[in-house]
Formats: structure tokens, C-alpha cells, sequence
């Protein structure tokens, strides 16, 4: 039988939120960026940085390009 100080001590664990989760933010923040600061953001980003969104941006056109628009 488990005794009372680890019942307590397993309840305790549970209510704590993991350590590795992400805390999102809990408000959504929108803005909007002239065209000179976001190629100035751009221009800064890292080479690896650079790299993943010019991928992200051939998978997205790959898809676009393979999608079938039918219209009723």
C-alpha cells in the first residue's frame, strides 16, 4: 500500500505542467510591416533561416500546383 506522503507527492507531479511544453503567448498579436522592414528583415535573417522558408515556399508552390479547383 502506498503511503500518504507519495499519493501526495504523484498528485503534486500531476498538476505541474511539463517542462518541456511550449508556453504559447495568450494573446495574438497582428502588425503590419511596411515593405522596407520586412526586406530589411529579410535581408538580416540567417542563411538557415533563409534556406527553410525557400523550401516552405516550393512545397507550398508544389501543392498549389498539383491542387484540382473543380467548379460546380
Amino acid at each position: 500500500m502506498m503511503s500518504k506522503l507519495r499519493v501526495e507527492s504523484m498528485e503534486d507531479d500531476m498538476k505541474k505542467e511539463p517542462e518541456n511544453m511550449v508556453n504559447e503567448p495568450s494573446e495574438v498579436y497582428i502588425t503590419k510591416l511596411s515593405d522596407d522592414e520586412r526586406l530589411r528583415r529579410d535581408v538580416f535573417r540567417s542563411d538557415m533561416d533563409k534556406l527553410k522558408l525557400f523550401t516552405k515556399m516550393l512545397r507550398t508552390n508544389s501543392m498549389f500546383n498539383k491542387a484540382v479547383v473543380i467548379h460546380k
